[in-house]
């Protein structure tokens, strides 16, 4: 039996974190499967291809640089999806590599058009509003579009997930603010 396959049977059951770690480690041990834990990413099972990517998530916070030949692909696959629990495990993964530069406009728009959409999942907002911060610091003229948009948000009609990032979003904004030369002026 190849690997791919015996990552496909361990992925078609229903599985925890306890699951998934020995799944990581050996992929970690074994660099040369990868390919294998990616391919099954697309699988034709939606629960095999979700629990995949569960996999891939929990890689790309110990081995990023595996992810950034992908992060392209990664962000075509996150503007097709339409699985919520997918949706967050792409952000996340995304999360976890450094912002290709020039920025993804298409990945901007998709997470100023989600951060705040009733449609998405807790987990997609919340990763929404991290990953607009994230892509802004590299684009500052946009940085002022999204404190606007986060400063207006009325955090009270959000979930406490949404609120927090949105709080949290403000802080780094606020620490990290250097005052611009006309600003002494005034």
């Amino acid at each position: 039996m190849e690997r791919i396959d015996e990552f496909r049977n361990a992925l078609s059951v229903h599985i925890s974190e306890l699951n998934i770690k020995p799944m990581v480690n050996s992929v970690s041990q074994h660099p040369e499967e990868f390919p294998d834990i990616y391919k099954l990413t697309s699988d034709s099972k939606l629960s095999v291809s979700w629990r995949a990517l569960w996999v891939c998530e929990k890689l790309s916070e110990v081995h990023p640089g595996w992810f950034i030949p992908l992060y392209d692909e990664l962000i075509g696959r996150l503007l097709n999806c339409t699985h919520d629990g997918s949706k967050r495990l792409y952000l996340s993964i995304l999360f976890n590599l450094p912002v290709k530069e020039p920025v993804s406009v298409p990945l901007l728009n998709f997470c100023f058009d989600r951060m705040f959409s009733p449609a998405e999942s807790i987990g997609v907002q919340a990763l929404c509003i991290k990953m607009a911060y994230r892509l802004c610091e590299k684009e500052p003229e946009l940085m002022g579009e999204l404190r606007i948009i986060l400063e207006s948000a009325e955090t009270e009609f959000f979930t406490k997930g949404v609120a927090t990032a949105i709080r949290n979003t403000l802080k780094k904004m606020k620490s990290s603010h250097q005052p611009s030369p006309w600003e002494n002026e005034l």
